[in-house]
């Protein structure tokens, strides 16, 4: 009986034969074998070579296999190809380059690898150059060239050359594969170029679950919350399965809408399609039950996580912070210590504005040193708390010389040192620095106005506290109940009880504070009835007397 024909791949059969005794049974065998592989036009010494140097590869060992293709007395291009991917997989892009330039016969595939090799590490300007390259040589990308390309279209500067990349699938005829719709959707949502993304969206004739994650993840980022909802929700009636960046971006967009009740129902879909514990998952759960102020829920998850990373921890120690309990904040950052997550990207801007807040200048000074070793003391957002903990904690010189060496300074480091100045009794050299703000324009927040008018009180420069009063209408903070009861505060004590009475009663909102500005004000004045009358309004409206309004009364 005749075996069917098997596709026995040439280069297994010459391994096998290489690999056995040297008898005369396996020696004929061999002899066989290379004389199929030479009718087939194959070398047999590079196909075994090839083999040698792949299995060289798989295991790792990229200058042995080097070796072995440099001593090659015949290459072909799959030689090459992995050599090239070899180098391209160990970060070598020169290397690889330098082989890739070197080649007289380059295939799809090669330029495919290279073209990958550019997009893994974010270098898609050279990879499109190297597209073009490719056309202008006469190679036809398949689609797997343009998935690999589309792959690293994440530069929203770069759209020109996303335009040319879909131009020539359209123009090649994969326009129509779900792979590419799914990849330019993909490229276009990074491109911030949602109106393009939906269009093919639209237009495909064939989707699948992919096709709806891209979709979705771009409309969350893009705070486009109720879209993205609304495409989640199309998504499961017609039963595509969700991916664990599906529920980032879904999750994303309940803490957007601030809705609780769907986000717990994300939460329990979740658990019943099995990704609860995917650490990404569960990470986006933290964050929305955390800025949900559901802080216990997000410890209970917390704590039974099998997986947790730094933004696991990050999340926690920032959601304890915002509720004030900077102790469990603290706990879990020495806990996280002794982990073996990236100590770079350690919450140092959270845990440094604990130590501004609770005046530590022994932890500031720590968590700054800390910083130093890893290199995050570089990144802005480190860089501004460092200022910021230093001006509260007193050290206004240290804040200084970090704020001097800022390569941006925002809204942060300004109002810091503006009111470590106030606090100081410097105030003209606070008022010279909100001057110098405004030049640079940025944009000064409720805190910075609070500084600035608590120096123009100080100073009762009632002149300056118009201006600010005018600044603050045309910035947008008016509205705010601080930024208002630090004005009525200002006029009372800059003499001008009629000006703080009017501010108060245009308040859109009040608080206690706002209150107590009011009723200072009407004591300074020496009217004891209009002061007490206040001090009522203001329990009858439910807000709990402080020790000022106490003393007041």
């Amino acid at each position: 009986m005749k075996l069917p024909h098997r596709q026995i791949p040439f280069k297994n059969l010459a391994s096998l034969s290489a690999s056995q005794p040297q008898n005369k049974s396996y020696h004929n065998a061999g002899i066989f074998i290379d004389a199929r592989i030479v009718k087939t036009g194959f070398n047999p010494i590079t196909s075994r070579s090839n083999y040698q140097v792949k299995s060289l590869l798989q295991r790792g060992q990229l200058s042995e296999a080097r070796d072995l293709f440099d001593q090659m007395p015949h290459k072909n291009t799959v030689s090459v190809n992995m050599m090239i991917l070899g180098y391209v997989k160990e970060r070598n892009l020169s290397i690889a380059r330098e082989l890739f330039d070197s080649m007289v016969d380059r295939t799809a595939v090669t330029w495919t690898i290279l073209i990958g090799g550019y997009c893994q590490f974010d270098q898609f300007s050279e990879a499109f150059k190297l597209f073009s390259n490719m056309i202008r040589d006469g190679k036809k990308p398949d689609y797997v060239t343009f998935a690999t390309l589309l792959s690293g279209c994440n530069d929203p500067e770069m759209t020109k050359e996303l335009f040319q990349v879909h131009t020539h699938v359209v123009k090649l005829g994969h326009g129509s594969a779900v792979i590419i719709c799914n990849s330019l959707v993909d490229s276009y949502c990074k491109m911030h170029r949602l109106d393009l993304a939906h269009r093919i969206f639209k237009e495909m004739v064939e989707r699948d679950s992919v096709t709806y994650n891209a979709l979705i993840t771009g409309y969350g980022k893009e705070g486009l919350n109720e879209d993205a909802i609304r495409l989640f929700t199309q998504m499961q009636n017609l039963g595509f399965e969700p991916s664990d960046f599906t529920f980032q971006a879904v999750l994303c967009a309940c803490i957007g809408l601030d809705d609780i009740i769907f986000g717990q129902q994300i939460h329990g879909y979740a658990v019943k399609m099995g990704l609860v514990w995917n650490v990404f998952v569960g990470n986006s759960l933290l964050d929305f039950y955390s800025k949900h102020d559901c802080v216990n829920d997000a410890w209970k998850l917390f704590s039974k996580m099998p997986e947790l990373d730094g933004v696991s921890y990050n999340v926690m120690i920032t959601a304890y912070s915002w509720i004030g309990q900077y102790r469990e904040s603290i706990d879990l950052f020495r806990e996280l210590q002794f982990t073996k997550f990236e100590r770079r990207n350690f919450p140092f801007a959270t845990m440094l504005s604990i130590a501004g807040n609770t005046l530590d200048l022994q932890m500031g000074q720590q968590l700054h040193s800390h910083a130093i070793v890893t290199g995050a003391d570089l990144e802005v957002l480190v860089a501004n708390s460092l200022v910021d903990m230093y001006a509260k904690c007193g050290r206004s010189e240290y804040a200084e010389r970090i704020f001097v060496k800022l390569s941006s300074k925002s809204t942060v480091p300004w109002t810091a040192l503006i009111s470590a100045n106030v606090q100081k009794g410097l105030l003209e050299e606070g008022l010279k620095l909100f001057n110098e703000m405004r030049r640079t324009n940025v944009s000064a927040d409720q805190a910075t106005f609070a500084s600035v008018l608590k120096a123009s009180a100080n100073l009762a420069s009632i002149s300056l506290g118009k201006q600010l009063h005018s600044y603050l209408i045309r910035s947008g903070f008016w509205s705010n109940v601080y930024s208002g009861s630090a004005l009525v505060d200002m006029y009372a004590k800059c003499g001008s009880v009629k000006e703080a009475i009017r501010t108060f009663k245009e308040m859109p909102g009040r608080n206690v504070i706002s209150w107590n500005a009011l009723i200072s004000a009407y004591a300074q004045n020496g009217d004891g009835e209009a002061t007490l009358k206040s001090f009522e309004e203001m329990v009858l409206s439910g807000y709990q007397p402080d020790s000022l309004a106490a003393i007041v009364d």
